[in-house]
């Protein structure tokens, strides 16, 4: 009888100083908070890597550089909307429209590093690939931070910018399919890590859209374990394992088989 009303009473206190709705968002704020901070002190790392290597060259530097940035990024900004989204209604918007946008920048990040190494040996696709892919992602966030845009009769130019984002990522890929085939464009770029990422991005998105698993064990999983916490857990592992591609990439060019690569794209120019 006694331990059954300290079962009761633990149970009791649980519910009122650790209610689901508070959980749930510290484990989304503790999952990219802490995604941030590894992002940012592995990202020193590689600046003193880049200082100790002197033939690491400007663009690749820049192009891991910059894929480090906006994860960092929109994570901060991920932490920035949780953290403080039950302020009150406009910090709430204010925090959503920030969270998108970091999906926006991380977005564009991914396909500017993916194309410069794509096209690493070709200045004008790789030009033209960036310079699509930051009018698209320039439009997608004045859509996010416009209160104007966001009314349901921009619904259709709102998906098309999104459509035309998310095509901007695949463009360059195709392209250096066709020209280089797997093998070679996967060291170029590293191509099954980006695919790796979009994979378990989709898996995020999927997982989160369905409410899996809280929506078919309700109450369950109001603590931890819910499907925006799996979304942020897997949209952080997909940031690693592209991190990862991208270090080997660089790698990649700095040895012999990327100076063999660059001589052999550098005779087949008319490919492109």
């Amino acid at each position: 009888m006694i331990l059954q009303c300290c079962q009761l009473f633990s149970s009791q206190v649980a519910q009122e100083c650790l209610p689901a709705h508070h959980i749930g968002p510290a484990a989304n704020i503790w999952s990219h908070l802490l995604g941030a901070l590894w992002f940012l002190l592995s990202s020193l790392q590689y600046l003193q890597y880049q200082r100790l290597i002197r033939n690491v060259s400007f663009g690749d530097g820049l192009a891991l550089g910059v894929y480090y940035l906006v994860v960092i990024v929109c994570f901060a900004l991920s932490t920035f909307f949780h953290t403080f989204s039950d302020h009150s209604p406009g910090m709430h918007k204010f925090g959503n429209e920030l969270d998108h946008l970091g999906i926006v920048l991380v977005l564009w990040g991914t396909g500017v590093s993916g194309a410069h190494f794509a096209f690493n040996c070709h200045q004008g696709l790789e030009t033209a690939y960036v310079g699509f892919l930051s009018a698209t992602a320039f439009g997608c966030g004045v859509f996010t931070l416009r209160p104007k845009f966001r009314q349901p009769a921009y619904r259709t130019t709102r998906f098309l910018l999104y459509l035309f984002l998310g095509a901007s990522l695949f463009a360059p890929i195709a392209h250096g399919l066709a020209v280089y085939g797997y093998p070679i464009l996967n060291n170029m770029m590293g191509l099954e890590s980006f695919l790796g990422l979009a994979a378990i991005n989709f898996s995020g998105s999927a997982v989160y859209a369905a409410r899996i698993p809280d929506r078919r064990f309700p109450g369950t999983f109001d603590y931890i374990g819910q499907s925006h916490n799996l979304m942020h857990v897997l949209v952080l592992t997909g940031a690693l394992v592209r991190v990862q591609g991208l270090l080997g990439v660089l790698e990649y060019w700095q040895g012999p088989s990327g100076k063999e690569v660059d001589a052999w794209v550098m005779e087949k120019k008319d490919f492109y």
